[in-house]
């Protein structure tokens, strides 16, 4: 009697810790999905980093976010978030690179683009690395406020820590998910 007891015990703790782990999969401790970051009137989802050559042929991590507008105004995102890139300790530059040498278009083209309340645009943000082995820590705060959210990727699998993974493909410069994987 006592051994089924133990037994019983022991096969509820093992299932109680299984269900646990199992929700946890790309939420937070709240249940909140951790790719997103809430910056007062607006959220920004992380979707993705890549490695891209800059103009001038030097390794720029990019990375791709929804940015959505909750406020009552339109709203572009450089006018609205303030980010920072370190690597190693350092501040990190801001990359050039071209998505169409004829026309000058960039990857982060976007980011001047006017969002109406209630809406989501797909924005990216580069910069350049100094090596691609080393954790790349990018904080995101609202412009004029006070609301800031941090992420960590590491370079070499370009997956974050602690978050879910979005993989992607390019299509002449336009990303394209193929998957999204709990990290």
């Amino acid at each position: 009697m006592k051994q089924t007891k133990t037994k019983l015990l022991c096969l509820l703790l093992a299932a109680l810790m299984l269900l646990s782990s199992l929700t946890a999969c790309g939420k937070d401790k709240e249940g909140k999905d951790s790719n997103l970051i809430k910056l007062g009137d607006y959220e920004l989802l992380y979707k993705g980093a890549c490695i891209m050559e800059d103009s001038d042929g030097n390794d720029a991590i990019v990375l791709t976010l929804d940015f959505t507008n909750n406020g009552k105004e339109n709203a572009s995102y450089l006018w609205s978030v303030n980010e920072t890139l370190m690597q190693n300790g350092v501040e990190l530059e801001v990359a050039t690179i071209f998505q169409d040498y004829d026309s000058f278009e960039t990857v982060v083209d976007s980011q001047f683009t006017d969002v109406a309340p209630g809406t989501t645009l797909e924005v990216r943000t580069a910069y350049l690395l100094q090596d691609t082995t080393s954790p790349v820590e990018a904080t995101f705060e609202q412009f004029l406020g006070k609301k800031s959210g941090k992420i960590t990727i590491d370079p070499t699998t370009h997956m974050p820590t602690g978050m879910s993974m979005y993989m992607y493909t390019y299509d002449n410069q336009t990303p394209v998910m193929l998957e999204q994987f709990a990290g």
